[in-house]
């Protein structure tokens, strides 16, 4: 698709071409445009998909070298056909019918520089006679803008905030692993390793002259430490702590 405005700047044809991709086109993401000056205006290209480039350098080239001439621009299945009346490159797309035809002579055609296998167009000089079919080629050189990005803007952005909250998330519960400070784990006891059980074993352990020091549980077991009688003679309260206890 082509178009042509007059008396304006290059901001201001990017920014029509844009909003008049969006308004004409159902997919945004896939739809590609471009800005060339051309006398006294700029010639604007919209494509839907494809790859994004553009046919413009070429175009206003010849159309510049030939203003008498027709341009024919493959875009699709069809032919854009663009001739210039008053001054002004006016055309739009060709039928299916006559696109086809069009696209069977343009494939007889010898191009006059080398295309590499890709589409391109010809533009055909006022002063071509029937048996000429030398005609001047156009080809799709330039990277094309795209009307919309393929992620927006939020979105990127929520997805970079994402991945930077859960690589924090991930870094710290890393370091809370490994980290030899860390709150121990409650293990689950069962009724027979609670303290109060260990009572037969604890007198068990001892004798008439020691005693329990120490009741410890490490490991998945305990642990009964015993320690001798204490040491020297206990003293007999004397007769007045007992009249005073009386």
């Amino acid at each position: 698709m082509y178009g042509f405005l007059e008396g304006v700047e290059r901001r201001d044809a990017l920014a029509y071409a844009r909003s008049f991709a969006r308004r004409t086109v159902g997919s945004s993401e896939r739809c590609w445009y471009a800005v060339e000056p051309l006398w006294t205006g700029f010639l604007y290209e919209i494509h839907e998909g494809g790859p994004g480039r553009s046919f413009l350098p070429d175009l206003v080239t010849e159309l510049d070298a030939n203003p008498g001439g027709i341009a024919l621009v493959p875009s699709g299945r069809r032919v854009f056909e663009l001739t210039v009346r008053n001054g002004r490159p006016v055309g739009g797309l060709l039928p299916e019918a006559k696109s086809r035809q069009v696209q069977l002579q343009m494939a007889a055609i010898r191009p006059t520089v080398p295309v590499d296998g890709k589409a391109y167009g010809v533009v055909i000089p006022p002063w071509v006679t029937a048996d000429q079919v030398r005609l001047r080629t156009i080809r799709a050189t330039r990277r094309m803008r795209r009307v919309a990005a393929p992620v927006s803007v939020p979105l990127a952005l929520s997805s970079v905030g994402f991945a930077a909250g859960l690589g924090l998330l991930t870094t710290g519960g890393g370091l809370y692993y490994w980290s030899p400070h860390r709150v121990p784990q409650p293990q689950a006891l069962t009724l027979e390793q609670m303290p109060h059980r260990q009572w037969e074993a604890a007198l068990a352990a001892i004798g008439p002259d020691n005693y329990v020091s120490k009741l410890e549980y490490r490991d998945g077991k305990w642990t009964i430490e015993v320690a001798g009688p204490i040491a020297g003679p206990i003293a007999a309260p004397s007769a007045g702590q007992t009249a005073g206890a009386r």
